[in-house]
Order: structure tokens, then C-alpha cells, then sequence
């Protein structure tokens, strides 16, 4: 099975949509499975997993709902405030969703939920997805992974790189530190989104990211994603995808098997 571990999927709404949406043209559109599932298919994929954009519960809810009519969507990855005190109410009632396989959060809030989120997440077999930024006191989040070895942790976009020059060193220093990690798997997208230039860039410029990545994670815990619709701003599915098949290709046919879909399967118990 080849999936996409990181796609995102909305309704253009100017009144409600984010800002960062909203003030961008590629964006501000609708980008529903109708639009992708011809790229998913041409590309060879069997599928995605639905990753909300916007921190609010009804995306969940809209993904988790699409999921049940495009069987392209595999998986979806919620939100719901992980700190408010309500928030093991709101994963038990979310868990309806058969579809729903985990949380994301910011790296750079408080990294300790409310009592009993922890337990649910073990209970119900949930990653919690993290996006480490330049700024963030790793740290903390280093402990606090420590804290659940038996958790799945999940980086994703590839930690966030800047990508318009050679990786910065915070970058790679965080990289290694979290991979060090068993239980922290991490997502290979969202490197033509960190500000590269989506006219001039070569599959090399981004090579030296890759070379990171691997070396410090292991195709073991790597995934492919593409980060759609955002992957529209430095260039199309099919650049990325054979950029990583590109890259990928002195690898043995099971080791790109499973960077290419069998340890999304694996993680996300689909």
C-alpha cells in the first residue's frame, strides 16, 4: 500500500477561513479529495491521510465526515485543545470517528495536556503530531517525550526547515536530538514550502535536507507526504514525488516500500 501521510483538505470560506489562507491566491480555493485524488492515483498512490490545517474541532469533524465518502482518505489526524480541562470529553466523544487516528499540536505550547489525554491516547492507539519551529524549547519536549516511551510521536513537514539556502544547523541539531527517539517517527514533506524558490530550484538544492533526514531517522520512521495543496506554492505532486524516487532509488525495493506507504500503514494501523 502506498500512502500519502500528509494532505489537507478544505472549503475556501473568506469570513472563516485562516488568515495565511485567505491572503494567498494559490490558497484561497477549495481543495477537496475531487481536486487531488486524479494526482493521488496518477502519482501511484492508494491513498492519504488527512491532516486538519486550522486548529478548530470542526475541521475534524469535515475531514472525518469526507473520510466516509472518499475512500482515498485512509486516516485523519484531528485537533481539539489538548490543554483545556475538558479535553479527555472531546477526544472520547471525537473517537466516533472510526477514521480518526490521532491529534497534532504545536510544538510550542505547553507540552503537558490535560489530566487524562495521555491515557486516552494509549487507550485508543492515537499519535499525537508535533511541528517543531525555530524558537521552540526543545527541551521541554524532549522530556515530555521521555516522559511516554510507549507513545507514537510524529514530526511533522520534515521539523519545518527554511529551504532557500543549505540547511541551517538549529535545524539539523533538532533533527538529531528528536530522532534519538524511538518512539518519534517523522514525516518527509513540506520542503518546497519553507521558502524556496519555486522557479529555480533543482532536486539537489534539496538533497543535503534528505541526506539529514535519513541519516539521523532511518527509513524505518520515515513517511512520505507531499503537504497538498501547500506543495503548490513551490511546485507540483509529481516534481516531489520523483524527487524522492530520485533520491530513493540505490535503496532496496523494501526499504522504499516502506517509506513509501507500508510504515504509514504501519503507524497509523491502517
Amino acid at each position: 500500500m502506498k500512502i500519502d501521510a500528509e494532505v489537507h483538505f478544505w472549503k475556501f470560506d473568506k469570513s472563516t477561513t485562516g488568515s495565511f489562507i485567505r491572503n494567498n491566491k494559490i490558497l484561497s480555493q477549495h481543495y477537496l479529495p475531487e481536486q487531488f485524488s486524479q494526482s493521488l492515483h496518477r502519482n501511484g498512490m492508494d491513498g492519504c491521510i488527512a491532516v486538519v490545517f486550522e486548529h478548530k474541532e470542526v475541521e475534524t469533524r469535515f475531514l472525518a465526515e469526507l473520510s466516509l465518502t472518499h475512500p482515498e482518505i485512509k486516516a485523519v489526524i484531528g485537533y481539539t485543545d489538548l490543554n483545556h480541562p475538558k479535553s479527555s470529553d472531546k477526544i472520547q466523544e471525537l473517537h466516533q470517528y472510526t477514521a480518526l487516528r490521532g491529534f497534532l499540536t504545536e510544538m510550542v505550547e505547553d507540552p503537558v495536556p490535560a489530566a487524562g489525554v495521555m491515557e486516552l491516547f494509549r487507550q485508543y492507539e492515537y499519535s499525537l503530531e508535533i511541528s517543531w519551529r525555530e524558537g521552540t524549547d526543545l527541551d521541554t519536549w524532549i522530556r515530555f517525550i521521555q516522559s511516554y516511551p510507549d507513545q507514537s510521536f510524529i514530526l511533522r513537514n520534515s521539523g519545518n526547515p527554511a529551504t532557500h539556502a543549505r540547511p541551517e544547523k538549529e535545524w539539523e541539531t533538532a533533527i538529531r536530538e528528536l530522532a534519538k527517539y524511538q518512539n518519534l517517527c517523522c514525516k518527509v514533506a513540506g520542503l518546497l514550502t519553507g521558502g524556496i524558490d519555486p522557479k529555480s530550484w533543482k532536486p539537489a538544492d534539496l538533497f543535503p535536507y534528505l541526506d539529514i533526514l535519513f541519516d539521523a531517522f532511518g527509513v524505518e520512521r520515515l513517511m512520505f507526504g507531499s503537504d497538498w495543496p501547500f506543495i503548490l506554492l513551490g511546485g507540483m505532486y509529481v516534481q516531489w514525488k520523483s524527487l524522492l524516487e530520485k533520491y530513493t532509488e540505490k535503496f532496496s525495493t523494501e526499504e522504499r516500500e516502506k517509506f513509501f506507504g507500508e510504515n504509514a500503514a504501519r503507524i497509523y494501523r491502517l
